[in-house]
């Protein structure tokens, strides 16, 4: 069984903007990717900086968790810092392998790293679920790498490849709920109560974003706006509420664009399931055509 070390870069000490939120960003993407992968029979950590002192904690959870893979995502204002990070596991002897929004941008400046064997860029799930397995088959060569979309890798001369994107998820209801388990809940939860004096906790019912906007032209999850079923979605709502006790939901779809009829069957559903919680977006809506306005309240 293949062991893989999740990794999210982002430390709260070493990022006084994110601390003027008070509001810790759960890496929601690390959590999909790690329940995918673990739902695909792989042992699966995760690294979470957030409220970790330094880069210090990332080499205890090397020798704790002693992974054949580290999976590293990437912002750009963490650039810097995951590239670090990707040092320390390769010096561990683990494959690197980078993803996120920043190395999805440019898989070829991430390449130009000899700590970064591979880049997954735009979705990850489904491909770095395949990389795993070409790994567990000892067939991860660049040979192989050059038949499977979604990557980025060196050929046999130390070249860059960036092959195209793999074909997006189509129904976002298969994907199974984000391993919450596997990051300090109860430390997040306890300084959103401390900072805001409630508790949230984030989920996305939307992948994709139609708008082409010049900073995000080429987004992770792509053009093809998907949404999850409203009865997905409130029922991932229940488990939230009845697990952990939080006071509101964060939505942080990528855009605002939910149709009247999709907001009106999830408001049924969760009414249905007793799954009604309060929900505030990721930011303030600046839009006041958007149906959202008219429906949040009896949430």
């Amino acid at each position: 069984m293949t062991r893989i070390l999740l990794c999210n870069p982002l430390f709260l000490s070493k990022s006084p903007e994110e601390q003027s939120l008070k509001s810790p960003y759960f890496p929601l993407g690390l959590l999909y990717l790690a329940a995918y992968l673990r739902e695909h029979g792989h042992s699966v950590a995760i690294f979470d900086g957030t409220f970790e002192p330094d880069e210090t904690a990332f080499d205890a959870a090397l020798r704790r968790h002693q992974p054949d893979v580290v999976g590293i995502t990437a912002l750009l204002p963490v650039r810097d810092i995951a590239l670090d990070l990707a040092r320390r596991a390769k010096q561990a002897g683990a494959l690197v392998i980078l993803g996120g929004p920043d190395p999805t941008r440019d898989p070829r400046g991430y390449l130009a790293h000899p700590q970064v064997d591979i880049v997954v860029h735009h979705e990850g799930e489904i491909t770095l679920a395949v990389l795993l397995d070409l790994l567990e088959q000892e067939q991860l060569t660049p040979a192989s790498l050059r038949r499977e979309a979604g990557v980025a890798f060196r050929d046999e001369n130390g070249q860059p490849v960036v092959n195209p994107p793999r074909p997006f998820i189509d129904n976002l209801d298969d994907l199974p709920v984000p391993a919450r388990d596997l990051v300090d809940m109860d430390k997040y939860l306890e300084t959103w109560r401390q900072q805001n004096g409630y508790a949230s906790i984030s989920i996305v019912t939307s992948r994709g974003c139609p708008y082409g906007c010049e900073w995000c032209q080429d987004a992770v999850h792509g053009p093809e706006f998907r949404q999850r079923s409203p009865e997905s979605v409130a029922a991932e709502m229940k488990l939230l509420k009845e697990t952990y006790q939080i006071d509101r939901l964060r939505l942080v779809d990528d855009i605002d664009g939910l149709s009247q009829e999709w907001l009106e069957a999830w408001a049924e559903a969760a009414r249905q399931m007793d799954a009604a919680i309060p929900f505030e977006p990721l930011d303030q809506p600046k839009r006041t055509d958007i149906p959202l306005l008219d429906i949040r309240d009896p949430l």
